[in-house]
């Protein structure tokens, strides 16, 4: 088995939680169109009001998974501040619609038109859904049964065998980065700060000897891969099959269901 936990602290919102929820034994590929099929519909409606109703979906969603709305708004507080700044550039640069509120400062003036509110509304929480949906499909999908799961289902496993080494590296090569960091600014080479200076440097003290543990890495991996004849036969078996129950066959038919008439709905309303 392959493991993504990372050292605590790094990519803490993007890797596997583990859980026993309903949502951590659901099958990968149900996760899989579940955040298609949410991803789409929040591009497709039109009004605040059906992203708002998303929004609950999705925080109930994270209830299910015993990750709780304290997880929610930890893992993401730069991505709310971030939705939350979206919406004050709407609100105050778009001048459509009707004027709703207007404020005198001395020679600045404020308006706020009702395009600007109700447009802002939509694309922050068009943005907040469609991230926070993303961090919950991998913080509830176990990384190793989604590849196999779709190697299963069809997806040549060399590049299944591509996902997993990405989804085991991504995590490594960070701590590595740390540990770096940590070795050269122990031996007094300062890193902080955002100055050309220190960006140069960080460059120079980071990032080659990441590439040189990186080049290793992939040459140990190569050689592994090779001297198991990686790629020889055009299938392969696995140590565990990742089966579809019946009642996860329906959830797969029934979910573009609900969701486009959940946007149909909505996109006549908005």
């Amino acid at each position: 088995m392959i493991s993504v936990q990372g050292r605590k602290g790094f990519f803490s919102g993007l890797i596997y939680q583990e859980g026993r929820s309903l949502l951590h034994r659901t099958h990968p590929l149900v996760n899989l169109l579940a955040l298609i099929c949410f991803s789409i519909t929040a591009f497709v409606t039109p009004s605040a009001a059906g992203m708002s109703v998303l929004l609950v979906v999705l925080l109930l969603a994270y209830w299910a998974a015993d990750l709780g709305f304290g997880f929610y708004l930890r893992k993401l507080r730069f991505i709310l501040f971030f939705g939350s700044m979206i919406f004050a550039a709407q609100l105050f640069w778009v001048k459509e619609g009707s004027l709703l509120w207007t404020l005198q400062m001395g020679s600045l003036t404020l308006q706020i038109w009702s395009e600007g509110l109700w447009g802002g509304l939509r694309i922050a929480l068009r943005f907040i859904n469609v991230i926070g949906a993303s961090y919950l499909f991998v913080s509830v999908t176990n990384p190793n049964r989604l590849a196999y799961a779709l190697m299963q289902a069809g997806l040549p496993y060399r590049a299944g065998f591509m996902l997993i080494t990405a989804l085991r590296f991504i995590p490594l090569f960070h701590q590595e980065l740390a540990q770096i960091r940590n070795a050269q600014m122990a031996k007094g080479i300062d890193l902080e700060g955002l100055s050309p200076g220190k960006l140069v440097r960080s460059v120079k003290y980071l990032l080659v000897p990441l590439v040189i543990t990186v080049l290793g890495r992939v040459d140990t991996l190569t050689v592994s891969m090779e001297i198991r004849a990686f790629g020889l036969h055009d299938e392969r078996e696995y140590l565990e099959t990742q089966r579809l129950t019946g009642r996860e066959r329906m959830i797969l038919v029934a979910l573009p269901v609900l969701f486009s008439v959940f946007a149909v709905v909505f996109f006549r309303k908005g």
